[in-house]
């Protein structure tokens, strides 16, 4: 669905990333794995067009990101941030809704159908219940779902989720990376950015491990996450010990399983 080949990019005479390339089928969950200041974010922003490489390109479904206008391009690709923070007080309806903005003419009004969709997502995640509460007044959890909720009412395809699990306690990130495995399940696309290897171990068909720009690893999570590869991408020793469900990883130097 969407392909990156041999992106590089910089700032004056800093790499920020050196021949990256990626591809991404449709229904697939890609992780990019890595330490803060490796070129992450500015990939992300590559992939959704807000900047142009240096070399390289990258294809959505064949085609040049850059020769969509915006508003097509908002129809297949969706961005969904570590949060929000609104100036002013939204109903979750209203921030939901805002998904059908690229399918507005200049002076459109929101229509039935599109009130529909968002109620449809907001079912889809099973939080329509809070349609008619105050964003700001959601937990950070529900926040990030009703951001989730918003990305499905542009009914795009592919998602980029930066750090979706960012300042949400262990039971929501379990139930976000829920969410995200099923609506893969149901034809969605998604890329996402994380710090935790058993995150990107538990719901990935494909991990990539970034390091000052470059790729360190690519591949199955169980075959690039490894004690080696941990080792390298964060300057720490691990002992990764793989089962049947997953994997525990321990740290020697504290003596204990994490």
């Amino acid at each position: 669905m969407i392909e990156a080949k041999n992106i590089s990019f910089s700032y004056g005479k800093k790499i920020i990333l050196n021949d990256i390339s990626l591809s991404i089928k449709r229904g697939d969950i890609l992780s990019l794995l890595g330490p803060n200041g490796t070129g992450k974010s500015t990939l992300i922003k590559i992939l959704l067009g807000l900047i142009k490489p240096d070399s390289g390109k990258v294809l959505l479904e064949d085609k040049c990101i850059q020769s969509y206008s915006k508003k097509d391009l908002a129809k297949k690709v969706a961005y969904v941030s570590q949060g929000s923070s609104l100036p002013f007080a939204y109903d979750v309806i209203d921030i939901v809704i805002m998904g059908r903005i690229s399918y507005q003419g200049i002076f459109s009004k929101y229509t039935k159908k599109d009130e529909e969709i968002a109620i449809n997502s907001l079912e889809k995640l099973g939080i329509a219940h809070l349609k008619d509460r105050l964003f700001n007044q959601l937990s950070g959890g529900e926040q990030q779902l009703v951001l989730i909720a918003r990305a499905l009412t542009q009914e795009a395809e592919f998602f980029i989720m930066d750090e979706p699990v960012t300042g949400l306690d262990y039971g929501n990130q379990i139930r976000l990376l829920e969410t995200i495995q099923s609506l893969s399940q149901q034809g969605l696309t998604f890329l996402k950015t994380t710090h935790y290897p058993d995150h990107a171990f538990l719901v990935s068909n494909e991990v990539i491990l970034l390091k000052e720009g470059e790729i360190l690893a690519q591949g199955k999570a169980n075959e690039v996450i490894t004690n080696q590869s941990i080792q390298k991408l964060y300057n720490i020793d691990v002992n990764i010990d793989k089962t049947e469900y997953g994997f525990n990883i321990c740290i020697p130097k504290f003596n204990n399983k994490v």
